[in-house]
């Protein structure tokens, strides 16, 4: 890979075209009258006339778009082609042509083409056989049929890895009939005898008067500075507040492309439209958040109506004779439900001073307590239907602890109790002492043993952002300011930092700030994890470590800014079957179009802490 090449193909996707944007004008005004389509002379691109198929696509809200491909000898002659067959559809008079606000025209043309060998065909690696999402498209003859895949289409249709593309292109050829299997559909199209090549392609979108280059499938042009952040924070809050149901849940999944809210991941449910009470505690702390920086009333009450939801879901025991209580969801009684349960019902208490939920906060106080072991270990479940008949699981053994394990849970659990004894009032001389010292024992245990114990379960890229922010409220408690619990967060911070796309090793610019787990995994663009970054950078500033301050926020800028590639906006929700309902929310990866509300909450809550230091 050449160095700078990011950085200086991120300044061409800035640069004016205005030869596309007279292209597409001409091609609309053909689509419009009987004009013949004549090509401009300063065009970014080249026809090859062995290889360029050119492809024009309609795209108006509410309709099914319609699209058409041709190469013929040139430029000129392919795209008249295409402008023909689009006027033949029978749906074309559903479009309004003629309103470049209502109907938006995608132009997309091969530019490069290579050998593939189908069955090498990788995400993880930067080779000749290498798939990038958006980037590579294939092209392909199946039964004396070739078809395209163009590399915008998996932005249209949400599809980030080789399962997902092989699985698209079985149901194109027909061979998705053969079995349900995902898994299978994927291996007949590697062992069918099926031509591939890779190519990459040329692509613009009108919006409005104008004319945009697409990079992967998106727009590129962004602004990213103090202002744009927190209009794109605020936005994001705002739309997450507007999709909430009338009993307080969050809206949890949205596929815009499809409009539908089935979640994807969990489309065999009894109940299809799944929900996630950590997900939906994370919803809630984002509107506090949203309060906190602007001290604005309306960001309260869905907030509150978000926690009597949660508390909806609570179930009692006790704990040491007294109430003791937890979140049940899915049939499942999650240590982290828990957790971030209190974590939101803290923030709400520390900044309204609304006490109503004051049992509630206890009785999750005593639960979590219940879950941390003689060692020290917080128990990841509670209640769980695949173990001990759906009862309780205490006195476990250390495979079935093992089985429970999880990254998330125990620092979401210490979190809410950080939160809960630094801020809460009047606290039980005895219940609190209980939460110190269990809270102590708990970050041992996280600390000295469970590396030790669970070795073989950490992976290269650190997943415990939760547990940073735990630590950097506790260290804040006599006691706790202990130099293996800061080297933790800071140790963690720096091998999230070394596993970071950066302009000097990344494939495109808009990998740079994604994080991987091994070099040449498709970025993953991770809010979640920059929350651990900035409560690295809170701590070390709080510590008076101003260089490692200096050189999270420098990292954390640039993960900042690759999230805002991933912003639903006018501009890039051409797709989309009612851009409406999906702008100003955040996708879930660079090519998955789908909207979770933890893809708008995580990144919303870490641009809230970041926006007062840019």
């Amino acid at each position: 890979m050449e160095q700078g090449t990011p950085t200086s193909k991120e300044s061409y996707y800035q640069q004016a075209f205005d030869g596309e944007a007279d292209l597409l004008g001409k091609i609309r005004a053909a689509l419009i009258s009987e004009q013949y389509v004549l090509i401009p002379p300063n065009l970014s691109f080249e026809f090859k006339p062995k290889i360029s198929q050119v492809y024009i696509t309609l795209f108006q809200a509410g309709i099914k778009k319609i699209r058409w491909g041709s190469r013929r000898k040139d430029l000129e002659s392919s795209i008249n082609r295409v402008v023909k067959k689009l006027k033949n559809n029978q749906r074309f008079e559903s479009f309004n042509i003629a309103d470049p606000k209502q109907c938006r025209i995608l132009f997309e043309i091969v530019v490069e083409q290579s050998d593939c060998n189908i069955r090498n065909l990788t995400t993880a690696k930067f080779n000749q056989n290498r798939f990038e999402p958006g980037v590579t498209g294939l092209k392909y003859t199946y039964q004396n049929t070739l078809r395209y895949f163009m590399p915008t289409d998996a932005i249209t249709h949400s599809i980030m890895s080789i399962n997902q593309l092989l699985n698209f292109l079985s149901k194109q050829t027909g061979i998705a009939k053969q079995t349900n299997s995902i898994k299978e559909r994927a291996h007949l199209m590697r062992r069918e005898p099926i031509d591939y090549q890779l190519i990459k392609s040329a692509a613009f979108i009108t919006y409005n008067d104008q004319t945009i280059p697409l990079y992967r499938g998106y727009p590129t042009r962004i602004k990213f500075n103090k202002n744009s952040l927190f209009e794109a924070m605020m936005a994001s809050i705002d739309w997450l507040s507007a999709n909430m149901y009338p009993d307080g849940r969050f809206l949890y999944y949205y596929d815009p492309y499809k409009d539908t809210v089935v979640d994807d991941m969990h489309p065999n449910m009894v109940d299809p439209l799944y929900n996630n009470i950590l997900r939906h505690c994370g919803g809630t702390i984002t509107l506090l958040r949203a309060y906190e920086l602007t001290q604005e009333e309306k960001y309260l009450g869905p907030a509150k109506k978000s926690l009597d939801f949660l508390i909806s879901t609570f179930r009692e025991h006790e704990y040491q004779g007294q109430y003791a209580c937890f979140p049940f969801f899915n049939k499942k009684s999650k240590l982290g439900g828990a957790g971030v349960g209190l974590v939101a019902l803290m923030q709400h208490y520390r900044l309204s001073g609304d006490e109503s939920y004051r049992n509630q906060i206890d009785g999750l106080v005593r639960h979590l307590l219940s879950r941390v072991d003689e060692e020290g270990e917080m128990i990841g479940y509670y209640l769980h239907p695949k173990y001990n008949n759906g009862n309780p699981l205490v006195n476990l053994s250390i495979e079935m602890k093992k089985a429970l394990f999880s990254f998330y849970y125990p620092g979401e659990a210490l979190l809410g109790l950080a939160l809960y004894y630094r801020f809460m009032k009047d606290i039980e001389p005895e219940l609190k002492q209980d939460v110190y010292n269990k809270s102590l024992k708990a970050l041992d245990f996280l600390v000295d043993i469970r590396p030790e114990r669970y070795q073989e379960l950490f992976l290269s890229l650190p997943a415990d952002a939760w547990l940073m922010q735990a630590i950097e409220e506790w260290v804040k408690v006599d006691g706790f300011k202990q130099q293996r619990y800061i080297d933790f967060v800071f140790n963690d911070a720096k091998q999230m930092i070394e596993h970071m796309y950066t302009e000097e090793n990344s494939p495109s610019f808009d990998y740079v700030g994604g994080f991987y787990y091994e070099y040449g995994d498709h970025v993953y663009h991770d809010a979640s994890r920059c929350e651990g970054l900035i409560a690295a950078f809170y701590l070390a500033r709080y510590l008076g470590e101003v260089q490692v301050a200096e050189y999270l926020l420098e990292n954390m800028l640039k993960s900042a800014k690759g999230l805002m590639l991933t912003r639903h906006t006018e501009e890039s929700t051409y797709a989309h079957k009612y851009p409406e309902k999906s702008i100003n929310s955040f996708r879930f990866k660079l090519t998955r179009q789908w909207v979770r509300v933890d893809s708008v909450q995580h990144l919303a809550c870490f641009y809230a802490r970041l926006y007062p230091v840019m």
